[in-house]
């Protein structure tokens, strides 16, 4: 089984997609994923898939897309008629159910694990072996986290916060190869990022500095300048201090292609 949350929701088995059709057993299946191996109350699950106005039928109705999901995620099971409650994917726990995903399974899980090795790596001073593992856990993403489902339910704040989880790891990269002087390698990405989030302060420091890396002094000033503009104006306040500084670097050119992190070597360029 692959299960798929970085992106619009997918399953696939045996190599095919089954991912289900009907929005609301998406819904269920991407809170069930989101809570993998953890029980889900009965309550929880029809707030999230009817917020605050559910049916009087939504515990009979909840229990049909149960049933639908089992068959979706292990037809034999169905097939043979055994007992649902005991379904190796979706089991019938007190008062909820459990969805249970092995290791390697699902994305939103490979993504973190990769995450969380890259940080390591850059704790132990491997900054371009880190920086590849943040790239390994992007390549994962394939768009907005559960881009096909919206705002339905109460999801959004998990659709967020899966987004800010992206977001960190792509600074983190971007961080990594600035450490290792490979700024002019993701300038293009760096602009792109200024734009598509652009209060986002340290996608304009990494841009300036990259830019700077690149010997291009007078784009890296431009930068910053509309940076500024932009920052003063949507919020009225001057920019924060790793900003200015990228700044101050650019300005009297005394950027050098030098470890950000305390334990990592820069990359000879």
């Amino acid at each position: 089984m692959r299960f798929q949350v970085l992106g619009p929701l997918g399953v696939v088995r045996d190599g095919r997609p089954c991912t289900p059709s009907a929005l609301k057993r998406r819904v269920l299946l991407a809170v069930l994923l989101l809570s993998a191996n953890r029980p889900v109350s009965v309550g929880q699950l029809i707030d999230e898939l009817w917020s605050s106005r559910p049916p009087r039928s939504a515990v009979a109705t909840l229990q049909m897309y149960v049933s639908g999901l089992r068959r979706a995620l292990d037809p034999a099971h169905s097939a043979a008629h055994r007992d649902a409650r005991s379904h190796p994917r979706l089991s019938t726990e007190l008062a909820g159910y459990r969805l249970r995903v092995r290791p390697g399974e699902l994305d939103l899980e490979r993504f973190r694990t990769l995450a969380s090795t890259g940080r390591r790596l850059v704790g132990e001073g491997h900054c371009g072996q880190a920086g590849l593992a943040f790239r390994r856990a992007l390549s994962l993403c394939r768009g907005r986290p559960l881009s096909d489902l919206g705002t339905v339910g109460m999801l959004a704040p998990s659709i967020t916060r899966l987004a800010e989880e992206r977001l960190a790891v792509e600074r983190e990269s971007y961080e990594t190869a600035l450490c290792q002087g490979h700024g002019p390698l993701v300038i293009g990405e760096l602009k792109e990022q200024c734009v598509r989030h652009p209060l986002q302060e340290t996608f304009h420091e990494q841009l300036v500095l990259a830019l700077c890396q690149a010997g291009r002094r007078a784009e890296a000033l431009a930068a910053y300048a509309s940076a500024r503009r932009l920052i003063v104006g949507e919020i009225g306040v001057e920019p924060g201090p790793a900003l200015r500084a990228a700044q101050r670097a650019a300005l009297h050119d005394q950027y050098l292609v030098t470890a950000r992190h305390p334990r990592c070597r820069a990359t000879p360029t």
